[in-house]
């Protein structure tokens, strides 16, 4: 769907562009008052209609050079003549030459200052082809590549991530099916604001407005004249106003709000990550004093190990503690965020390296990472601050300030990498079904069911899902080991590690059936008893349901590396 600031303005012009029913008000109507408000207004909203056509408005834009605008009479640009129909470039022969070459249509607006302006969007018709899309728009590429954005068929709008990782509608489209219908486009006023200014141009929009009822229309008389209105300097428009109809043809000049200098700083606070200057104070732990105090995420409020001399500031490698509940809010949105084992990002949007959880499941951030999110970011980890209760992980003394790698990892590492290993040794036996899975089961680190629920259920896609099954027979069939047509992979594993084994010395993948149980359990079918029961075991015997699947990872670990040495062998 297009932006809900796009389809309020849809709704405005088939508004003013509805016939009055009442003979005195149409009178009134016919003078466009209401149009030429509607135009004053959107000047100056955060959408701009570029291209509007309904039953009796039309509405065009392009962007001209400063200079040509400065250079131009209100009675030149008056003669504008255009639309987004025309095609810029055609192939042409003849005038007594024997080749072809490309002429580009350029001047064809009617005015010497349009002439040199630029097309914002191409309307186009795909002739012959009678199913949707037929009727297309195209946005000027240079403005699409230095604005980001991308045509999304299902939003119908040009769009990109904002600072949030959110869908944000920069270009919005409305084609009507028929004439009586609007069509709009209606860029958002930050992107074109800032490609105004660097481009050193402003907006033009010309606008023809033909007020009249259709049945009683019999041509425009000779004896009423055309008056020229200047409203301002950037609106002013031609009319001829016969009583019962009118025609009102005219220009308005929109141009940036703000000042140069401001944009250009918006547009490179934005490459630098420092659109939003707002900071957060996060209780920390300052080391370097040794405290526990408020530091802000301001730069001016820490200091690093070269700029440390003649100041007591804490370093910006201060930890902030904060509870695990801190990272639920980016596990439900696996669309859009992604959680690795020492980060987490947002889609085109923010990324927070460096975090880790201490041994009393207490999550930790620096200062200095802490910094680069947005600020409402910032304001969701600082809901979570909580004084420390240990020091940061063992890994991140030895990743961070010893600049050593750790000789050890959690048991979800290892069956990541098995499953990284398999996957990049394109084995037989497994397929990574979804890639985006390697980042998911992430260790559940709240007291939370569903985040348990979740985390099982994405081991078991990943791994048990991952088996299968015609590969496995084949390797049964040639040790001659039976098997039947309900028996699945799990069970088809199970009788291909236990060939040579004795009845009594059977080996059952316990840890990978564990797993696929419990997702049945919890997350295949309405939870009931035995769900409820699964979760009370799990913290009776491990304490957390982070230590329990701690365990299950480290079961599942060592299954997989049976089956790999197994399958391995086999061949």
């Amino acid at each position: 769907m297009p932006s809900f600031a796009h389809k309020k303005l849809v709704e405005k012009i088939q508004k003013i562009d509805e016939l009055p029913s009442d003979d005195a008000q149409y009178v009134q109507w016919v003078g466009a008052g209401q149009h030429m408000e509607f135009l004053k207004q959107n000047a100056v909203a955060d959408e701009i209609v570029i291209y509007g056509s309904g039953p009796y408005t039309f509405i065009h834009s392009i962007v001209v050079p400063d200079e040509a605008l400065a250079a131009a009479s209100q009675d030149d640009l008056l003669r504008w003549s255009c639309n987004p129909y025309v095609s810029i470039a055609s192939y042409v022969s003849g005038g007594g030459r024997k080749d072809m070459w490309i002429e580009r249509d350029d001047r064809h607006r009617g005015s010497e200052a349009l002439d040199q302006g630029r097309d914002l969007i191409f309307a186009r018709t795909f002739e012959g082809w009678s199913g949707d899309g037929r009727d297309y728009i195209e946005i000027n590429q240079e403005y699409t590549h230095l604005t980001g954005i991308h045509w999304r068929p299902e939003e119908t709008a040009y769009c990109r991530f904002d600072d949030h990782g959110d869908l944000r509608h920069c270009a919005s489209v409305t084609l009507g099916r028929s004439g009586e219908e609007v069509r709009l486009v209606s860029f958002t006023w930050e992107e074109l604001e800032e490609y105004l200014t660097i481009a050193r141009c402003s907006l033009v929009r010309m606008f023809d407005l033909t007020l009249l009822k259709h049945s009683e229309f019999n041509g425009w008389p000779d004896d009423i004249e055309e008056v020229v209105h200047v409203d301002s300097a950037d609106f002013f428009y031609r009319q001829r106003h016969c009583g019962r109809c009118a025609y009102t043809r005219g220009i308005q000049i929109i141009r940036p709000r703000r000042g140069a200098d401001q944009v250009f700083q918006g547009v490179t606070d934005s490459w630098s990550g420092n659109k939003s200057k707002q900071y957060v104070e996060f209780i920390a732990h300052d080391w370097r004093n040794d405290r526990l105090t408020k530091i802000s995420t301001d730069p001016a409020a820490t200091t690093n190990y070269f700029q440390a001399e003649g100041n007591n500031l804490p370093f910006e490698l201060s930890p902030a503690f904060f509870r695990a509940e801190v990272l639920s809010k980016y596990k439900t949105d696996r669309e859009k965020y992604t959680i690795k084992d020492r980060e987490v990002s947002c889609r085109a949007a923010w990324y927070l390296r460096g975090y880790d959880v201490n041994e009393a499941g207490q999550v930790h951030a620096y200062i200095c990472d802490l910094r680069a999110l947005p600020y409402t970011e910032q304001l969701h980890w600082l809901a979570f601050n909580v004084a420390p209760q240990a020091s940061i992980s063992e890994r991140a003394i030895i990743n961070d300030f010893q600049g050593d790698f750790v000789t050890f990892r959690h048991p979800r590492e290892e069956v990541m990498s098995i499953a990284r290993r398999w996957r990049d040794r394109k084995v037989e036996w497994w397929k990574l079904r979804d890639p985006d899975l390697m980042d998911r089961a992430n260790i559940p680190l709240t007291a939370s069911k569903d985040e348990w629920a979740e985390a099982l259920m994405d081991l078991s896609k990943l791994v048990v899902e991952g088996f299968e099954t015609k590969p496995l027979r084949k390797r049964l069939d040639r040790l001659s080991v039976e098997y039947t047509d309900n028996d699945r992979t799990l069970a088809l594993l199970e009788k291909l590690l236990n060939v040579g084994h004795h009845r009594d010395e059977q080996i059952k993948l316990a840890g990978l059936r564990e797993a696929q149980w419990l997702r049945s359990k919890l997350q295949g079918h309405a939870r009931g008893t035995e769900a409820a029961q699964a979760a009370k075991d799990a913290i009776a015997n491990f304490g957390s349901f982070k230590d329990h699947f701690s365990d299950l990872c480290a079961r599942i670990a060592a299954e997989l590396q049976s089956i790999e040495f197994q399958c391995e062998a086999e061949l």
